[in-house]
Order: C-alpha cells, then sequence, then structure tokens
C-alpha cells in the first residue's frame, strides 16, 4: 500500500452487510461519469424514519385537520387555501424554478368534491413535492471581476501559485500546512477571508475567468435520481446518448463507423459479472431492452447510510481503493478524473412558524402598525401565497397570525421530505475550497486544504500537484424547509455561508458572524473564551455553522 495511503481511513468491501435500519428507506442515484455509470445506493434516515414515511405522516395528520367538522370526509371548501398549490411550491423553492406544475385541483379520482387521502398523497407527488429531491447545481461562468480566475489547471492558477512557496510546482504537506499563515498576509481589508482578487498580484488585473473551460455552461446534470419520476424510457435514452460510441475499440463492433444504439461492456464501465447477467442474447451489447432490466438489477458501487438528523454518513458496502473517509466524516468516492464527496448536514433545532417569520414581518410594516397592507407585501415572495391567499378574512389587512395558519402546513410538507444538493465544484483549487461559491475562502475553508493530500495523491508521493485535483462533486444532503423562512437579517446584510446566499444557523450565529463568512473566530465571538472553547468542539479555532446547529440553546 502507498505510504500516505496507510493513513486513510480506507474502507472495506468485504465488510458484512449488517443492513439498514427497518425503519429507514433506499434511494438510487446515477453518476453518469466519464468512465461508466457509477451506482449510489443511499439509504435515508430522519429522526428514526425514512422520508417517504415521514410525508405520508404529515400528509395523514393535514388531511385530518383539513375536516374541520369531523365527518370523516375533506370537502374542497375545508381543503381551500390550506393545501399547497403547484405555484406555491415554485414561489417557496420547494421545486425547481424551471419545472412546469399544473395547478389542479386534488379532487380528480373520483372528481366528486371531496379529497381522499390517496387523492392528496397523489396530488403531492404530481406537482412535485417528492420525499427524497435531489438538486443540481453547475458552475456556471461569470463576468465579475471578482470571480476571475484562469480555468486551466497548471497555468497561473493564482491559489496554488501563493501556496506553493518553493515553486516547485508541488505542495508538500508542510506548505499545505502553513496554507492559513500564508494566505494570513494577503488579507489586504482584514475580514478574515480571502478573495480572488487579493491573491492577484497588486499591479496585475483580475483575468476574466470562461468557466465555459471547465465546464461548459449549460452542461447536463450528470447526476440521476431513479425516485425523480423521470420515465426509464428517457433515462434509458440519456444513457445511451452519453455512452454510445463509434469507436470499434470502445463499441466492440469490428469496422463500426456509426453509433449503433447498444453499449458495450466497456462502454457501459460494467462489471464483466454485471454485464453478462444482463446481456440476455449474448451478442456483447446490451439494448434498449436489456439496459432497462441492467437498470433494475445494477449492482451498487457504493452503499450509504445517510443519517441526516445527526448529519452523519456511513459506509455500508463499497470499494476499499475508490472510496475514503476524511476526518471530517465525508465520504469520497473516486471515479477516474473525479470525485464525489457525499456528507449530511445535521439537522438545526426546531422553531415555531412565528419565531421564524416574525423578523421579515417586522421589517415588511414599515409604518409598524401591526399588519401589512398589500402595498407593504406586495414585492414580498417569501411567503409563496399571493395577498389574496393570505388575508383569509379579506379585511385587507395581513396579520402575523394569519401568515402563521397559513404557512405553518407548509414548512411541515418541506420539513418531512430531504434534499440531496449536488454542487459541481469545479477543478481548480480555489473553485473547490470554495465550498459555498461566494467568491471567498473563509478561515474554515482554508484549514480543509491539509485533508486534500490525502484524498488527491495519486502517485502517492506524499505531495499534490495541479494535475492531481480531481473534478469535484459536493454532495450533501439536509432535511428539507422553507429557504425563506427565519432568514431575514436584522442588520439587512446577507450571508455567506450557504450556496446560494441566504443566511442559515441560530439567530445568534447569524449576528455574531460579522464578516459572513460562515464561522465565526475568536474576535467575532460576544460570549465568554470558555463557552468558546466548548462550543468550538473540533479545536480549530472557530465556530462552524455545524457546531453551532448541534449548540442547544441554555435552559
Amino acid at each position: 500500500m502507498k505510504p500516505l495511503l496507510a493513513a486513510l481511513c480506507l474502507l472495506s468491501a468485504t465488510a458484512a452487510w449488517a443492513g439498514p435500519p427497518e425503519s429507514s428507506e433506499t434511494y438510487q442515484v446515477l453518476y453518469l461519469a466519464e468512465p461508466g455509470v457509477v451506482v449510489l445506493q443511499l439509504t435515508v434516515l430522519v429522526e428514526g424514519e425514512g422520508p417517504q414515511r415521514r410525508l405520508e405522516k404529515f400528509i395523514d395528520a393535514l388531511w385530518k385537520d383539513l375536516d374541520s367538522n369531523r365527518d370523516g370526509t375533506v370537502t374542497i371548501d375545508e381543503a381551500r387555501g390550506r393545501i399547497l398549490s403547484a405555484r406555491e411550491a415554485v414561489q417557496l423553492q420547494l421545486v425547481a424554478s424551471d419545472s412546469n406544475p399544473v395547478d389542479a385541483s386534488p379532487d380528480v379520482s373520483p372528481k366528486d368534491g371531496k379529497i381522499s387521502r390517496a387523492e392528496l398523497v397523489a396530488y403531492f407527488k404530481r406537482i412535485g413535492l417528492l420525499p427524497f429531491v435531489v438538486r443540481y447545481q453547475s458552475r456556471t461562468a461569470d463576468g465579475d471581476a471578482n470571480q476571475a480566475e484562469m480555468a486551466n489547471p497548471g497555468t497561473d492558477a493564482p491559489l496554488f501559485a501563493q501556496l506553493d512557496v518553493n515553486k516547485d510546482k508541488k505542495l508538500s504537506v508542510e506548505e499545505l500546512a502553513n496554507a492559513l499563515e500564508v494566505l494570513r498576509q494577503l488579507d489586504r481589508d482584514n475580514d478574515e477571508t480571502i478573495s480572488r482578487a487579493e491573491l492577484q498580484p497588486l499591479t496585475t488585473p483580475a483575468r476574466q475567468n470562461n468557466r465555459a473551460m471547465n465546464n461548459p455552461q449549460g452542461a447536463a446534470n450528470p447526476f440521476v435520481s431513479l425516485s425523480s419520476g423521470e420515465s426509464t424510457p428517457k433515462l434509458i435514452r440519456r444513457i445511451i446518448d452519453r455512452y454510445d460510441s463509434a469507436d470499434p475499440a470502445k463499441s466492440g463492433v469490428p469496422a463500426l463507423t456509426t453509433k449503433n444504439q447498444k453499449l458495450s461492456r466497456q462502454e457501459l464501465g460494467a462489471t464483466e459479472a454485471e454485464f453478462q447477467k444482463n446481456d440476455v442474447d449474448g451478442d456483447g451489447q446490451l439494448d434498449f431492452a436489456e439496459l432497462r432490466q441492467y437498470l433494475s438489477t445494477a449492482e451498487p458501487t457504493l452503499r450509504l447510510m445517510l443519517n441526516v438528523t445527526e448529519g452523519k454518513v456511513e459506509v455500508l458496502q463499497g470499494q476499499t481503493d475508490q472510496v475514503r473517509q476524511s476526518a471530517d466524516g465525508a465520504i469520497h468516492l473516486l471515479v477516474g478524473t473525479s470525485q464525489v464527496s457525499i456528507a449530511a448536514t445535521p439537522t438545526a433545532p426546531a422553531n415555531d412558524v412565528e419565531t421564524m417569520i416574525r423578523p421579515l414581518f417586522t421589517a415588511l410594516d414599515a409604518d409598524a402598525n401591526g399588519y401589512l397592507e398589500k402595498s407593504e407585501a406586495a414585492e414580498n415572495t417569501a411567503f409563496g401565497g399571493s395577498f389574496a391567499d393570505l388575508d383569509r378574512d379579506k379585511n385587507g389587512k395581513l396579520f402575523l397570525e394569519e401568515l402563521v395558519t397559513f404557512l405553518k402546513p407548509r414548512l411541515e410538507a418541506a420539513q418531512n421530505r430531504v434534499e440531496l444538493s449536488i454542487v459541481e465544484q469545479g477543478r481548480t483549487l480555489f473553485d473547490i475550497l470554495d465550498s459555498n461559491r461566494d467568491g471567498r475562502l473563509a478561515h474554515r475553508e482554508v484549514r480543509s486544504i491539509s485533508t486534500k493530500l490525502s484524498l488527491w495523491d495519486t502517485n502517492g508521493d506524499g505531495m499534490l500537484s495541479e494535475s492531481e485535483i480531481p473534478l469535484q462533486y459536493q454532495m450533501t444532503a439536509t432535511q428539507g424547509t422553507l429557504p425563506n423562512l427565519g432568514l431575514f437579517p436584522a442588520e439587512g446584510n446577507r450571508n455567506r455561508n450557504s450556496p446560494d446566499g441566504r443566511p442559515t444557523g441560530p439567530a445568534w450565529f447569524r449576528k455574531m458572524d460579522r464578516n459572513s463568512d460562515g464561522e465565526i473566530s475568536r474576535r467575532e465571538f460576544l460570549g465568554e473564551l470558555e463557552l468558546f472553547e466548548e462550543l468550538d468542539s473540533n479545536h480549530d479555532g472557530a465556530i462552524e455553522l455545524n457546531e453551532a446547529l448541534l449548540a442547544r440553546p441554555a435552559r
């Protein structure tokens, strides 16, 4: 074994299959990687239950609550305004903004003026409210000069060059360990973060970065969730389009000059046993029907347990030399020249809707009269519904209580499911370390550099060269929420500790994080040093979001 790999926490493929808890649920995600299809089997657990079971329990409770006269039936009138609509699902960011859901009544089978539990379940599925949802975010071209960095690895990437103190084109253990001290000297605005502009020499203007060189804007999402509702024929066609080659060496068909709409073992990247099991006619190619069978029986490349409540990822079964676990608990799967990192964010202590929405309500109530007029609420989309939807008594005044009544079932619908976000972080060192994609490196992001050497040192020389940096995908499982609730900063600033720029974490965390870098330094912390040391559980000199989420308020 290579010396460097000996220091890794390698995961045994021959370990006994303990099996997931009976209350969990399993979902499959395909990664259409360059070498072939990678099958990820994710067993998901939230508060001791699977997402499907949690969502069904929510629907049961909602259906009973809608039956206001307790006669055992739910009428259209009883449900009006109290069930999430397709339009609201998009506005509240519960489904993709580019989706085109049909705003239809749940009363469809039969259409009798009543809503059965089965109709309610089918309705939520129809508008895209699934128990397990996968969201993908690719890298895109950015015209902002502050986002400039050369996209070609090995051609004057500023961060790598700054850390390469001895200029030998490699980063040693010592250079990685000293990364934070080196970069602190470049923090010209003293905000405890490093921007791309600060990495550039003062005499050299920042150059524009065309990210199309790294990943073309609008490039296809390489991840597919088999629970997303996408039709099997469409998925098979997508796989054929991705891997079907006219190269005889890949297709296994001599003198082939065109694509044959079939996949060989080399094209698919399947094992010999897996391929032979599905090659029914024995022609060395999987046709459309055989690919359908392959998708239904394919052995997972990696089986993982995602405990979303505790923020833990556990390998249930996987490969040894391609699957590694870092000290922070994340699992890293190396596939050719790319790497997929899988983590789970621990669930934050729940707040009631009123606590979450009051800051935004107060900010919108410009005249401080205790309610919102239509003009005050007109520009806001965080609530999801129109003013008419929210103003239940139709008196032209929107009170906080009305908002709470409207949002409570919608928040519960979001919380009773799991979101798996997949972010393409790119191939340059800055891009990968900039986990929240804000164009700046916080100290916590810089400190993570030292963990990359053990993950990426493919030749085992104890050094990191730019050619060893893989195309990085970050996969994170979280409990669902309504993104805009409870996220209105008191001072009007936007935090940078989440991929989309919305502030996250407890209120005390957001208020102390004055530079909005997603962590609290000793300088920012307003409490006693003893409390800081207690909250800083990994003793790295900063309180990070996951540490703040695990902290419980004093009683």
